[in-house]
């Protein structure tokens, strides 16, 4: 039944993972979302004042922020308000290419499924700007992870950090084999950007490692186990 559809937590951040792991343009933090989106598809990204180019009516869509709409050739693009702060705008580009990536109807008219895709897109989105893995290095080096940390160093908006403290580790006991699939790799991706914020811990190294190696191993006794 329609109603008991829920947000899809788990193909979200694979998928998420999946393209930090992938991407050729994000290999620091912040990044460039507009060169990332064009790597990732052929939609454009243009601002609104492009718009009447295409000879679509911005104004008809009610976003302060993007929308993604077809020209007149059906051709996909995402504009985007360029007058607002950068920070917005980056992340509500990303939410807008979220919706394309995880094959979302623009057109939905439940409000259930409408709502749900709406927070799916979010989690995404925030594991592509700040992702889960590289925040819990940072904690572990003794970084205080808040939302002024979030904005400064991630370069995103006060609203996107509010929300990303929200939910963040608070599931990190239960995480699946599959959740942890990608850790080892975005972690070995992003070290020498982790190291330019934060020298490592050297006292910790080995208690880091030693869970790590538990992880693994449990992961391997399930695998074995269903077989």
């Amino acid at each position: 039944m329609i109603q008991d559809f829920k947000p899809d937590f788990l193909k979200v951040y694979i998928k998420a993972n999946e393209l930090l792991v992938s991407s050729n343009i994000i290999n620091e933090f912040p990044f460039s979302v507009t060169q990332f989106v064009k790597t990732q598809s052929s939609i454009p990204c243009r601002k609104f004042s492009k718009a009447k180019e295409y000879g679509v009516d911005i104004e008809a869509f009610g976003s302060e922020s993007a929308v993604t709409i077809k020209d007149e050739g059906n051709k996909t693009i995402i504009f985007y308000n360029h007058d607002q702060l950068p920070q917005r705008v980056k992340f509500s580009i990303l939410h807008e290419f979220g919706h394309i990536y995880l094959g979302h109807n623009f057109n939905e008219k439940d409000l259930i499924v409408y709502n749900n895709n709406e927070v799916e897109t979010n989690c995404f989105s925030a594991q592509l700007l700040m992702p889960e893995q590289v925040l819990k290095e940072l904690k572990l080096r003794g970084i205080t992870i808040d939302e002024e940390f979030l904005m400064q160093t991630f370069g995103v908006s006060k609203l996107a950090a509010e929300k990303r403290m929200e939910n963040l580790f608070k599931n990190s006991s239960n995480r699946t084999p599959e959740e942890k699939m990608y850790d080892d790799i975005i972690l070995a991706k992003f070290m020498p950007w982790i190291n330019s914020i934060v020298p490592p811990r050297f006292d910790n190294l080995f208690e880091d490692e030693e869970e790590r190696q538990r992880e693994r191993e449990q992961w391997k006794y399930k695998n074995i186990n269903r077989r």
